[in-house]
């Protein structure tokens, strides 16, 4: 048995969109000052500023995926996104405690791999 690709894009396309979508909302609502003092800590500059810009990218390629609209322009501002957050909050190197380490090692992976689903939908 196999799926229809038409509904095995949007299926996939929605996923992505719950994952992205979901988070920012929950991040931007809850966790804005334990994120930005995290940002902060590594050093980058105007820390606030770049987390509010991080969510925009978050919002504006979920709904672009949600609706459809440019979707491989939502996809590639999912990529910078997840590759700037990866960068910046996945520091596994400074981690010392072996469990933590391993898993922001994994975040990594799993990273790598919506980053590789996000690809595929800007091939359709």
């Amino acid at each position: 048995m196999s799926l229809d690709p038409v509904l095995a894009e949007v299926i996939g396309r929605y996923l992505l969109v719950v994952l992205y979508l979901g988070t920012a909302l929950i991040n931007s609502t809850t966790k804005v000052s334990q994120h930005r003092d995290r940002i902060e800590a590594v050093g980058i500059p105007f820390a606030g500023a770049m987390l509010w810009f991080g969510f925009g990218l978050q919002y504006a390629g979920s709904l672009m995926l949600l609706f459809d609209w440019h979707t491989e322009i939502g996809a590639a501002l999912l990529i910078v996104f997840t590759v700037a957050a990866t960068a910046i909050f996945h520091r596994f190197w400074l981690v010392e405690d072996p469990l933590r380490r391993h898993m922001h090692f994994s975040f990594i992976f799993s990273n790598i791999g919506l980053c590789g689903g996000l690809v595929l939908l800007m091939a359709r």
